[in-house]
C-alpha cells in the first residue's frame, strides 16, 4: 500500500508572500521528473461561475497568482482554465472571480475549457468528454475550493476534476446521473481517466464553505492551505478536519481503494494530526445518511419526498441563469416574469442553485428547512 502525504499551512489571510512560501515549497519537495522537463503547466481552479471573491465560491486569485509566479520564473509557458458552469460568458466569469487581473498582469492564457477541443474516453464503460487540455500540457496543478457540496456532501480536489468536462456537457451529465450514487461514479470516471495527468492539487481553505455549498453556503474562515501529489489522501484529509467520514463521500471509498491507499496510512503535518475546524455540516451530511443504506431503487423513491429540492423566492432577480442551466428544462418563465420550478421534471441536482449568481433561492427539505 502507498504512504501519501498531504502537506498543510496555517494561513490566517491571502497573503501572496506566505502563500509563495508554502507553494514553493511543497513543489520543490515533488520528484515529479515532469516539473523540470515540460514547457507548459495548466493551472485548473475552481471556476464555477460569475461569483465575487468575498462569496468563497471560486479560488482565490492569490492562490492562483503564487502558483504562476512559481512557474514563470521557471521560463514555463502558462495556461489558466476552467469550464464554467451554466451559461453565463466566460469573460465575465474571468473578471468577476479575478482572473482576467492575473491575465493582465502576468503573461499567461486563459483557457475556456467549454470551448476548448476534447476527447471522448471511457472508464469502466462510461463514456466521458475530457477538455483536450489536460494532454497538451505536461504539468496539471488542480487549485480545488474548500467547500460542503449539496449533492456530493464535500467538494475538493476530485470533484474540481468535474470541470474538465466541457461547457454544457456538464448539465447533460446532471440529467443523465441525477441521483447521487450515479454522479459519484461519473466523478470516479473521470478521476480514474485524468489521475495520472494531475501533477499535484492544492486546496484553497484559507477562506471555504459550510452550510449549503458549493455558492449558497456561508462563507468561512478556515484558515488552511493544503496540499498533495494524492487527489484522494488531500481530499480525505480536509473532509475528515470538516467532520466528514470516508463513507460520508459517495466517490471517496473507491478512489481510495482504487490508488491503493489506506486513510490510516496518510501523513500530514504532526500538529495537524488530530486538527478539526468549526463548520456546519449538518445539512449535506443528512441528507446522505438517510439515503447510505438503501438500495438503489428505494433510494430513488426517498429522495422523492425527503431530500432537497429549489424553490423561487422573492427575491429573484429574474436573470434566467437557471432557466438556461436546468439539464431536464424544469424550469420555465410564468407570465409574471418569475421562473418557476416543475416539480414533477425537476430531479434536484441542485444546478440552480449552484449557479444562481445572486442566491435568490429558497432549497426546503423536510430535515432542514431554511432559506440560502
Amino acid at each position: 500500500m502507498k504512504q501519501p502525504s498531504v502537506q498543510i499551512r496555517a494561513i490566517d489571510s491571502y497573503d501572496l508572500a506566505q502563500i509563495e512560501d508554502a507553494v514553493t515549497t511543497w513543489f520543490k519537495d515533488l520528484r515529479d521528473p515532469k516539473f523540470a522537463r515540460s514547457k507548459r503547466v495548466l493551472i485548473k481552479p475552481n471556476a464555477l461561475g460569475a461569483f465575487p471573491i468575498e462569496r468563497a465560491v471560486t479560488t482565490h486569485p492569490i492562490v492562483l497568482e503564487a502558483i504562476i509566479r512559481y512557474f514563470l520564473a521557471r521560463k514555463k509557458e502558462v495556461w489558466l482554465g476552467d469550464s464554467p458552469g451554466g451559461t453565463v460568458p466566460v469573460q465575465k466569469v474571468w473578471e468577476i472571480c479575478g482572473f482576467q487581473d492575473l491575465a493582465d498582469r502576468y503573461p499567461i492564457k486563459l483557457v475556456n475549457l467549454s470551448t476548448h477541443p476534447f476527447k471522448e474516453l471511457k472508464y469502466n464503460g462510461i463514456p466521458v468528454k475530457i477538455s483536450d487540455a489536460l494532454f497538451k500540457c505536461g504539468i496539471v496543478i488542480n487549485v480545488a475550493k474548500y467547500k460542503t457540496h449539496s449533492l456530493m456532501a464535500f467538494t475538493g480536489a476530485l470533484k474540481n476534476l468535474y470541470g474538465l468536462v466541457p461547457g454544457m456537457v456538464k448539465s447533460e451529465y446532471h440529467r443523465d446521473n441525477p441521483d447521487t450514487r450515479s454522479f459519484a461514479e461519473l466523478l470516479l470516471a473521470i478521476y480514474f481517466i485524468s489521475r495520472s495527468k494531475i501533477s499535484y492539487s492544492i486546496i484553497d481553505g484559507i477562506m471555504g464553505m459550510d452550510g449549503a455549498g458549493p455558492s449558497g453556503g456561508t462563507p468561512r474562515n478556515f484558515g488552511l492551505l493544503m496540499g498533495s501529489d494524492s487527489i484522494t489522501a488531500l481530499d480525505t484529509v480536509a473532509s475528515r478536519m470538516m467532520g466528514f467520514t470516508v463513507k460520508d463521500l459517495p466517490y471517496l471509498w473507491d478512489a481510495l481503494h482504487g490508488e491503493g491507499i489506506l486513510p490510516s496510512r496518510i501523513t500530514v503535518p504532526q500538529s495537524f494530526r488530530h486538527h478539526r475546524i468549526d463548520a456546519d455540516i449538518r445539512a449535506v451530511k443528512l441528507s446522505k445518511e438517510g439515503l447510505r443504506y438503501l438500495p438503489r431503487f428505494a433510494a430513488q423513491a426517498f429522495k422523492k419526498v425527503y431530500y432537497y429540492y429549489p424553490e423561487i423566492s422573492s427575491r429573484c432577480v429574474r436573470c434566467g441563469v437557471c432557466v438556461k442551466s436546468c439539464p431536464v428544462e424544469a424550469i420555465s418563465w410564468l407570465d409574471n416574469g418569475f421562473p418557476q420550478v416543475d416539480s414533477n421534471k425537476c430531479i434536484k441536482c441542485m444546478c440552480c442553485h449552484e449557479l444562481c449568481p445572486l442566491r435568490r433561492w429558497t432549497s426546503i427539505s423536510p430535515f432542514w428547512p431554511g432559506r440560502y
